[in-house]
């Protein structure tokens, strides 16, 4: 009787540990309980993580690529139930309490992983005690302070404490504290109330001035630059506070002379004298003279354009390291839909197989002007730029001052120019008419960017506002001259804004939106007046990628009765609006794929605007991720053609399918 049951039991351990040496793989990790956090939230915060979808799998299997299946693992429970804690606790929820479960299946081997999480009450922030600022100036610490003093009555957030210290710390850099640091901090809760206090402690150190710039240059060019110019060009004078944002603003100029391989700008205590410190610049200056071929790939136009180019470059060009750059350069455009066989036998200047342009510039580049952080740019340019319906030359010169603005302020880019040209446009008809105009342009461009990454941002924001003047300088001359001005005085607005936000904790799913808005107003002439170039299209790698390149035009445009263009309608309007929505997944840290939502047109003005002639489009993309920029390939498809007024049901997919290649993301 004693061996039946020892064999009973026997048998049934036999069966648990087989059952226990079967691998099964984690199907889904699930919450209960939890109403404050998502749920795919949760699941990157822990260690554990679900088998990736069957189309994974099954990539792995044969290629190596994708993901292998993820097999359950109750070890790894304990460092989930840590992590969930941690991450509860930096959201403010002191007293969460955890368990958990899991579910086998025997049958198909899979797994279910439960997280049972009871919240408790959430705290928020209540006060904030800073200690260590006796001796900062009244004005800086009233600076710091509001950082602290914007986040009472908000929910306890271990991120936003940390954001205020990094201000803290910033401020206090900034201000002549170069040893400033970060102490600790402690937090008290009050349970009763539901709030935190904190006490938040940092060393400031001694208020540092400027006394010196050592200047050490190496290289081929290295006597052919002065030192005074360089010390001229930091913008640094001796007796300021110590401010690590001018310094690295000082960095970025010096590097952007082009007079050097290597440079930078570092700051040293002088020990011998407390409170001061020097900068030490180590440069290395190459050769005052290169010349250098290139190969251009681009996105100007909407366009994917690739061609050649040359480029001459003089350094310190009359001292003031000024930059003299002679260029030439030719372009492709879509070259993927070039027919090269036909092309060799019949090109010429009305072929339309081949579009695209040739480019000579000659550009002086001054980056200190009149004493002061101002970039200053004067260029002079002849373009040719062929087209399917029409060529159009123009050549011009533009001056550009570029002001240097501080990183934390509304706007926080700012440029000027001054740009007078002359187009001429060869329409391509029976026989070939020409439009002559000419341009003097005053514009101003402002911008604000907060993103995080130039290559790929994962939150922030960009913000753009170009505003233009044209014609109207020599309108006025010629009112004051009794002259005759037959030109058209516009002017012209540009705005574009993006936002970009991370779906989860790694970032790499990414939401991105893009909204862009133009209007051009001729108030002296009218819009037959208008050059081509200067007014809006839509379509392209860069707008609507249903559609290509500038193929987006206004319906029954006046263009059409214009004795120049004998019929044709190739000019764009003088209104855009036009939007994007992105969903950007990145993977292997290289790779990405993007889906996407396009919407955009043009108009002869806002009062034609109309809902049902925006064009809509979306598709999928492609991403290669490099250390310059990401390569990218679209594929888009007309959802709603305003041409015919029709949906992509009923038409050939075909029919409605664009593809374009370009260099970094679509804005």
């Amino acid at each position: 009787m004693i061996s039946k049951k020892i064999l009973i039991v026997f048998l049934l351990l036999s069966n648990l540990a087989f059952i226990w040496a079967q691998k099964y793989e984690l199907k889904s990790i699930n919450f209960e309980g939890n109403y404050e956090f998502s749920a795919s939230r949760l699941r990157e915060v822990i260690l554990s993580k679900e088998s990736p979808m069957w189309f994974w799998k099954f990539l792995n299997s044969f290629s190596g690529l994708g993901a292998e299946a993820i097999m359950f693992d109750s070890s790894k429970i304990p460092f989930d139930l840590a992590a969930l804690k941690e991450y509860h606790r930096n959201n403010g929820f002191f007293e969460t309490y955890f368990n958990y479960r899991y579910e086998l299946d025997t049958t198909s081997l899979d797994a279910e992983l439960i997280y049972i999480i009871d919240n408790g009450e959430r705290s928020k922030f209540r006060s904030a005690f800073l200690f260590g600022f006796d001796d900062i100036p009244s004005l800086t610490y009233s600076t710091i302070l509001q950082d602290y003093l914007s986040a009472s009555n908000d929910w306890y957030n271990q991120s936003i404490l940390e954001q205020n210290i990094n201000n803290t710390i910033n401020t206090l850099l900034n201000s002549g504290y170069m040893n400033a640091r970060f102490d600790s901090t402690i937090i008290f809760r009050d349970t009763s109330a539901n709030a935190a206090d904190m006490n938040v402690y940092f060393t400031t150190g001694i208020r540092m001035t400027i006394d010196s710039i050592i200047i050490n240059k190496n290289g081929e060019g290295a006597n052919l630059v002065e030192e005074d110019l360089l010390t001229k060009i930091t913008g640094i004078e001796p007796g300021v506070f110590y401010n690590q944002d001018e310094i690295r603003r000082s960095q970025i100029r010096l590097y952007r002379t082009g007079l050097f391989n290597s440079v930078l700008l570092v700051a040293e205590q002088n020990e011998a004298i407390a409170g001061q410190v020097n900068l030490r610049l180590d440069g290395n200056i190459g050769y005052m003279h290169e010349l250098s071929p290139e190969i251009i790939v681009n996105n100007q136009q909407s366009a994917f354009n690739i061609g050649l180019g040359a480029n001459f470059i003089k350094k310190n060009f009359y001292g003031e390291a000024r930059k003299l750059t002679v260029s030439s350069s030719f372009g492709i455009q879509d070259i993927f839909r070039v027919d090269f066989k036909n092309l060799i036998k019949q090109f010429s200047f009305r072929d339309t197989t081949l579009l695209g342009y040739v480019d000579a510039r000659l550009k002086i580049e001054q980056p200190f002007l009149f004493g002061k952080p101002i970039f200053g740019t004067w260029e002079n340019y002849a373009t040719i730029k062929k087209q399917k319906d029409y060529n159009i030359t123009f050549y011009g010169s533009k001056i550009t001052f570029e002001f240097e603005l501080p990183k934390f302020t509304f706007v926080n880019y700012l440029s000027t120019y001054y740009n007078i040209e002359q187009t001429k446009e060869v329409y391509r008809t029976n026989n070939d008419s020409l439009s002559s105009k000419l341009v003097s342009t005053i514009g101003i461009d402002l911008g604000k960017s907060t993103t995080d990454d130039f290559l790929f941002p994962t939150k922030g924001t960009n913000i753009s506002l170009q505003i233009e003047e044209a014609n109207g300088i020599p309108y006025l001359v010629s009112n004051i001259f009794n002259w005759n001005y037959g030109g058209t005085v516009f002017y012209k607005l540009l705005f574009t804004g993006s936002a970009y936000q991370a779906l989860d904790l790694k970032r790499n799913n990414i939401v991105a939106l893009k909204f862009k808005t133009g209007y051009l107003q001729p108030y002296v002439g009218d819009y037959n007046g208008l050059p081509i170039n200067r007014t809006f299209y839509a379509g392209g790698s860069n707008s609507v990628r249903g559609w290509r390149s500038n193929q987006l035009v206004p319906k029954n445009a006046p263009i059409a009765t214009d004795p120049f263009a004998k019929g044709l309608n190739v000019k764009g309007g003088t209104f855009l609006l036009e939007g994007t929505l992105e969903y950007r997944y990145r993977f292997f840290q290289s790779m990405g794929v993007v889906g996407f939502f396009d919407y955009g047109n043009t108009w002869i003005n806002p009062n034609d605007f109309n809902f049902n002639e925006l064009a809509l489009a979306a598709g999928i993309g492609f991403r290669y991720y490099t250390q310059v920029a990401p390569f990218r390939l679209d594929f888009g498809f007309k959802l709603y053609d305003p041409s015919d007024k029709a949906f992509i049901f009923g038409k050939q997919l075909w029919d409605n399918f664009e593809f374009h290649f370009g260099i970094g993301e679509a804005f």
